[in-house]
């Protein structure tokens, strides 16, 4: 089985009821405790030569690394992280150096948006691999499945710059541009913005960009049953990136979120409590396709990007 398909059989197994609210098909799993709270729980890993590569990886890279991306589960139900629980499994001792800085940059970077480190395990294994388990509280959880028609779509940051530094490191560059190795081995979650949207209740559904703009849009148009049209001359590219690492390159960790068109001043307060921009890229239709409009030409957007089985996927 593909990733995909593989997490299409796993819902089988996942519960929803009262009080698990959401299991499936979503970036956290959300846990009714009372009418006014609810507790978000995400994990993620990063596996050595699959997501890192010690030759140009630093562990302080790893420590922010392994924070953010499940950070970004979090930000994208609109949740505040609270704790956070480590596995690390090693085939060789972990050395003093290598863990002070691992574990100084984890530490940090979970502290910066409010979380801490409470517990975890330590593993032999046959590579090397850290994995957080991540517990965050929201009064007001932003699905992926409750988008629109007629709703527009936004993203929080331009797009591809991790991507366009993993094309460049394959592509055995003698410089990569700073912006590039900042966005793919340090990425910033989007914690503070999906606070705001949820708790101004501006988002309608909500999603990170982990495994590709493209994919990751189709999902949430999976979920809501719903289709969408993106608009290519408004897809915001990062500086040194490329249209195909826009829509198809994956851990951009941006937020792709959707807004009625009734909310839209309330969005622009956003904007300026954050003094940033945020970037609409297109509007959620009742078909289910998404397609990708240029001028005056619509052309179907395969649901392209990074599966953990094979590199690229829905071709």
């Amino acid at each position: 089985m593909l990733e995909q398909e593989w997490l299409f059989y796993l819902k089988k197994f996942l519960i929803e009821n009262e009080s698990v609210i959401k299991s499936k098909d979503e970036d956290c799993a959300i846990i009714k405790i009372n009418k006014n709270k609810y507790l978000l729980i995400t994990t993620d890993a990063l596996v050595e030569g699959v997501h890192f590569d010690l030759g140009y990886t630093s562990f302080w890279d790893l420590g922010v690394k392994t924070a953010s991306v499940n950070l970004s589960d979090i930000s994208a139900c609109g949740g505040e992280p609270k704790w956070a629980l480590l596995t690390i499994g090693s085939p060789y001792p972990i050395t003093k150096k290598f863990a002070d800085e691992f574990m100084k940059a984890l530490v940090k970077t979970l502290e910066k948006y409010g979380a801490v480190l409470v517990g975890g395990d330590t593993v032999k294994s046959s590579s090397l691999f850290f994995n957080l388990t991540l517990i965050g509280e929201t009064r007001n959880p932003v699905l992926r499945s409750t988008a629109r028609e007629g709703d527009l779509i936004f993203v929080s940051r331009p797009l591809g710059e991790s991507s366009a530094f993993l094309r460049l490191i394959k592509n055995k560059a003698e410089e990569i541009p700073e912006n590039l190795k900042k966005a793919h081995l340090q990425p910033e979650p989007e914690v503070e913005l999906g606070l705001l949207l949820s708790k101004e209740r501006i988002a309608t559904a909500m999603i990170d960009i982990s495994d590709g703009f493209a994919l990751d849009l189709w999902r949430l148009c999976q979920a809501s049953q719903k289709g969408a049209e993106i608009y290519q001359d408004k897809i915001p590219i990062g500086k040194d990136a490329t249209l195909e690492d826009a829509l198809f390159g994956g851990e951009d960790y941006a937020l792709l979120f959707t807004v009625s068109e009734k909310d839209i001043k309330k969005l622009e307060k956003i904007f300026q409590i954050l003094n940033r921009t945020l970037y609409f890229v297109g509007k959620i239709l009742e078909e289910k396709k998404i397609y990708l409009v240029k001028d005056s030409n619509r052309k179907e957007l395969k649901p392209r990007g990074f599966d953990h089985f094979v590199e690229i996927s829905f071709k």
